[in-house]
């Protein structure tokens, strides 16, 4: 659900404040390409200012380079797996998913990388969904509410990223509380 969510919100902000022709389409494609709510978060004012294309792209090697060290880590486990397998669950390395990888309940390699698999495909079609769909409902509402009375109610969305991160912080705080540890 917080691939979805969170999504639909980067989906929204991206139709909203974009200022792109095709918000939909922008969504759908540019989720296709990367997995990571911060870069799709970021991605919003570099698009809607022209920023160019290499630029987008080295903010993006940046922005996600911590992804580089989850991949590395997870080679050894995924050495069995053909490169394309391998370059895709690489791309779709994620915070969440990399918990969920590496406490995989499978010890077996082939079905560990099937785990893996089925978890990054999952997870990379929910927040495609969620993008794309979050910029149909702003398209659709532009045509019987003015554009610009969108992009006032969207003022503080960008905050939905760093609330949810509080959020379960929060709970892994009372979880560890309440087991006593």
């Amino acid at each position: 659900m917080g691939y979805t969510t969170m999504g639909f919100v980067a989906g929204v902000l991206l139709a909203a404040k974009g200022n792109v022709v095709l918000g939909p389409l922008w969504g759908f494609l540019s989720s296709s390409m990367w997995i990571t709510g911060t870069m799709s978060f970021a991605f919003v004012p570099e698009v809607a200012a022209r920023t160019p294309i290499y630029a987008i792209v080295l903010m993006t090697l940046a922005v996600n380079f911590r992804y580089a060290f989850y991949g590395f880590s997870m080679l050894a486990r995924w050495k069995s797996a053909p490169f394309w397998r391998k370059a895709y669950l690489i791309l779709m390395l994620t915070d969440e998913n990399y918990a969920l990888e590496v406490a995989s309940p499978f010890k077996d390699p082939k079905r560990h990388i099937a785990y893996c698999t089925a978890l990054s495909l999952f997870n990379h079609s929910y927040w495609v969904a969620g993008v794309t769909v979050g910029a149909l409902v702003v398209c659709a509402l532009g045509f019987a509410v003015d554009p610009d009375v969108i992009r006032g109610w969207t003022d503080g969305m960008e905050f939905a990223m760093v609330a949810l991160f509080i959020v379960i912080f929060t709970d892994q705080i009372r979880s560890f509380v309440e087991n006593g540890r």
